[in-house]
């Protein structure tokens, strides 16, 4: 039922928008095709960054705010397609993708502002590449750890025990903590972390966060002990980070 609903709001959308909507080449989305197809989500942040200005252009080439707003939903919806066949064109599990897709998707329909949709758009490929990176990991590593990391991925705005990655695989916390850092080189926490930071470098490029709502998003017990872990992976401050890019 749900994804009827999804259905309905996407026709919706498409059909107050087809008639404004202009079409942003082959050329221009490449290197998001190219990102998302070698799991590079860094390179993802960093076209978020380069393309900033790209909903202020939707707007001039529009009559009016609202009919900007349904022309950038109908090619967000469009991009966010193809973005999720070329995740599983490159591995990411179909049912996985669709997931992503939809709630993505049902997102958009429901933005109302330029700058979310285009967050939204960013947000769902830095997503998918970082899917597709997994799929890229050492193929010696067992099934066992990729749900692990899976189960991580999924979960980084809920707090995260290693029991609840264990039984995620089906393993005893001792077992699943001892594979988890063989396998891949860390341990379980500082993979968490790592992705932790990683996400939130891409919502401190979204201006809708303050450094202490991406704090308490990502589980961090607080805002200075999140710029602490931040600095530490980085090099530098949440807010220097979001000034300089």
């Amino acid at each position: 039922m749900n994804n009827i609903k999804i259905l309905s709001k996407v026709n919706d959308v498409l059909d107050r928008s087809r008639e404004q909507s202009s079409y942003t080449s082959y050329e221009d989305k490449r290197a998001y095709y190219d990102a998302i197809a070698s799991g590079n989500a860094d390179a993802i942040n960093e076209l978020c960054t380069a393309n900033y200005e790209y909903p202020t252009r939707v707007f001039e080439r529009s009559g009016s705010y609202s009919g900007a707003v349904e022309a950038y939903r109908y090619e967000a919806i469009c991009a966010a397609s193809e973005f999720c066949l070329l995740s599983i064109q490159n591995g990411v599990p179909d049912m996985v993708a669709y997931d992503i897709r939809d709630r993505y998707i049902s997102d958009i329909g429901k933005a109302v502002a330029l700058p979310d949709i285009f967050y939204l758009l960013h947000g769902m490929a830095y997503d998918l590449a970082r899917r597709v990176r997994f799929t890229r990991v050492d193929v010696s590593i067992s099934p066992k750890v990729r749900k692990m990391m899976s189960f991580i991925e999924d979960n980084l705005t809920k707090p995260i025990s290693l029991q609840d990655v264990a039984d995620a695989a089906g393993l005893s916390r001792t077992y699943a903590s001892t594979l988890f850092s063989e396998k891949l080189g860390v341990s379980m926490n500082e993979f968490i972390l790592n992705e932790r930071i990683g996400e939130a470098k891409r919502l401190l490029r979204a201006d809708d966060y303050t450094i202490s709502e991406i704090a308490e998003k990502l589980q961090f017990c607080s805002p200075s002990y999140f710029s602490k872990c931040f600095r530490d992976k980085e090099g530098l401050s949440p807010q220097k980070y979001r000034t300089d890019v």
